[in-house]
């Protein structure tokens, strides 16, 4: 059998048009072996103008966009299953969940990508990577799944990792063959609450035996750290080893901007990103490369408890203070006054969650 043909794909609103341009472009340049003819972008609102400059991207590569109605797909979920959220006003992540009603019969492999990424190297791996009949590779999350081991959340799926959604590996004959769909809308009829609604919703419904997990380098989100921090905070709940580790903060291939309350996303003025410069690398490339930047990453829900600031402050710790000893320290005090908080605290049903809610253990 040969290998399945690579697509990748971007889902976006218009808002986040020209950071996926950018992610685009950095794929186009590290990527002159891409076989299709097409990249696919699942449309949520994106302006004919910014249309355009897609269009003219891909052009410039030799390549064509297609535009999915993708939107349709999430609307009738979101009628169906109230319970799923948008995200920050979107459904538009939420289409990785769906993936098997978005795509045409021809699409086998697909490299999602969201939009706050860039892509600085070559997904060429990827095109071969044996998936072992897993419908789904991505890249696990240490520190929820550290709380797996720990056994501070349990998934419906069971699974033993969590993984971060950003860069997502299809293999939609397995996908479909699997009956992912159906393991899908089984999670949303027993799930009530998502914190990160694709994340969450994908963690939750898709078993271990059909996941494969992908080199930290193709989602790579602790450039947020100090340098001098990073190796120490990636080593809690990583199922990989420390010379993967490295290799993705030395040579990552996406790096995705997490969080703008991380400070680390480069189109906001203050950005504490230590690899902001490849964001505008392929910035001064792109239609946008005189747009000038957002002001100052304005948090939608700041922090108003003592507990919550104190957190946000650990953060910024994280980011601009060179001892990992001094600012591990302090989140282990932060983790156990918080441990003792939670204690005498009720939960209810509104609470966020990743795994199993609360009020399923009682």
């Amino acid at each position: 059998m040969g290998h399945q043909t690579l697509y990748i794909c971007y889902s976006i609103n218009d808002f986040f048009a020209r950071e996926a341009g950018i992610s685009l472009i950095g794929f186009f340049e590290n990527n002159p072996d891409y076989v299709p003819e097409e990249v696919f972008f699942l449309d949520y609102g994106i302006r004919p103008a910014n249309k355009e400059r897609l269009n003219g991207i891909a052009a410039g590569y030799g390549k064509r966009v297609t535009y999915l109605d993708a939107k349709s797909v999430t609307d009738n979920v979101r009628r169906e299953f109230p319970n799923l959220p948008a995200w920050r006003g979107s459904m538009a992540p939420n289409a990785k969940a769906f993936v098997d009603l978005i795509f045409p019969e021809y699409v086998e492999r697909l490299l999602f990508i969201d939009g706050d990424t860039v892509v600085s190297g070559s997904v060429a791996e990827l095109q071969t990577l044996d998936m072992e009949g897993a419908a789904l590779g991505a890249i696990p999350s240490n520190w929820v799944t550290d709380d797996i081991r720990k056994g501070r959340i349990v998934l419906y799926s069971g699974n033993s990792y969590y993984f971060n959604s950003g860069v997502l590996l299809y293999d939609l004959a397995a996908w479909r063959r699997e009956n992912c769909h159906q393991m899908i809308i089984d999670t949303l009829h027993k799930k009530k609450r998502f914190k990160w609604p694709d994340q969450t919703l994908l963690n939750n419904a898709i078993p271990e035996r059909l996941l494969k997990v992908l080199p930290l380098k193709y989602n790579y989100v602790s450039h947020y750290f100090h340098p001098r921090q990073e190796l120490g905070w990636m080593r809690p709940g990583n199922i990989h080893t420390d010379e993967e580790i490295m290799e993705s903060i030395l040579h990552p291939v996406i790096i995705h901007y997490v969080g703008g309350w991380t400070r680390a996303r480069p189109w906001h003025e203050g950005c504490l990103s230590s690899r902001s410069g490849d964001y505008f690398r392929y910035k001064a490339l792109s239609p946008w490369k005189d747009t000038p930047l957002f002001p100052p990453y304005k948090d939608p829900c700041p922090p108003k408890t003592f507990m919550d600031k104190w957190y946000r402050w650990i953060l910024l710790q994280m980011q601009v203070c060179p001892s990992f000893r001094f600012v591990s320290g302090m989140g282990a005090v932060y983790q156990s006054v918080s441990r003792i908080i939670n204690r005498f605290k009720k939960h209810t049903d509104d609470e966020p969650s990743e795994g199993k809610e609360a009020i399923d253990f009682e």
